[in-house]
């Protein structure tokens, strides 16, 4: 693999199964890829802890990106790059969002803390304790947080359709932030100077290394920006067609580990 020097990837989706797990021979190729000198980056809309607790599992000591590009730290915790919005306009979109329909739930996000103003037992509530392994601090943004208090993201979950919807009215009302889809249910707002391939830049200056020099993976649409913008951009198998449209080249699906057969050919290959 001698023109690549780093990677960046997904976690969810692309680096991990559909049981959210990182398969055996998957792990054994990216502890050869760290070997090699490469760096291999978890890149994901995740909050730090639950990345950090990915990168655990797979022995990984290396900068991560959180927050879909709003955070970016070290193999030591401590951050490089920090992007977030300011706690009033997270006030005034989870209004709006309240306002925009009742079957939305959304989430706020500073740091390392998650904060909803229900811990209602819903499926959304379930389904992001399950992902990430935490729990949320509950009450309203304005009264848990301080005034300085960063948001690095505010999240939304509901139906399809209706997270379509919201997101067209939030990006005409919202200019000033980045508004995409995550997965067909999940509606991910952060500031506009907050992306993945904005952070994957950051990062590439810091450990000074080409763009060209990069590989990105990834699966759903606020991973196209980095497929952009990487030397390679690989989507995976069961990414929606605009995402594989954007990507230099299609992987095998994350059950299919796409990832390991990716960059198995480019292990060989250099």
């Amino acid at each position: 693999m001698t023109r690549y020097k780093l990677v960046f990837s997904d976690i969810d989706g692309t680096l991990l199964d559909s049981n959210q797990q990182v398969r055996p021979k998957t792990k054994e190729t990216l502890l050869q890829l760290c070997a090699a000198g490469i760096p291999f980056i978890l890149v994901s809309g995740r909050m730090p802890p639950s990345v950090v607790d990915i990168q655990k599992k797979i022995n990984l000591s290396a900068p991560f990106i959180s927050y879909s590009g709003a955070l970016v730290r070290d193999e030591n915790g401590t951050t490089l790059w920090d992007k977030p919005m300011p706690l009033i306009t997270a006030v005034r979109l989870k209004e709006r969002i309240a306002s925009f329909s009742a079957n939305v739930v959304s989430y706020a996000f500073s740091a390392d803390s998650w904060i909803t103003e229900k811990d209602d037992g819903t499926a959304a509530l379930y389904l992001e304790k399950e992902t990430t392994e935490m729990r949320p601090l509950v009450g309203r943004l304005q009264d848990v947080l301080q005034k300085n208090s960063p948001v690095h993201k505010v999240l939304c979950f509901g139906d399809e359709k209706t997270t379509d919807a919201l997101q067209t009215c939030l990006r005409r009302e919202f200019p000033h932030c980045t508004i995409l889809k995550s997965m067909p249910r999940y509606l991910e707002i952060m500031s506009a100077e907050a992306s993945k391939a904005a952070a994957a830049d950051f990062l590439c200056r810091y450990l000074k290394i080409d763009t060209k020099d990069t590989v990105a993976f990834g699966d759903n649409f606020n991973d196209i920006d980095l497929l952009e913008y990487a030397g390679l951009g690989v989507a995976m198998g069961n990414a929606p067609a605009p995402v594989k449209q954007a990507a230099d080249l299609v992987a095998p699906t994350n059950d299919e580990e796409g990832l390991r057969f990716i960059l198995e050919k480019l292990l060989h290959e250099g």
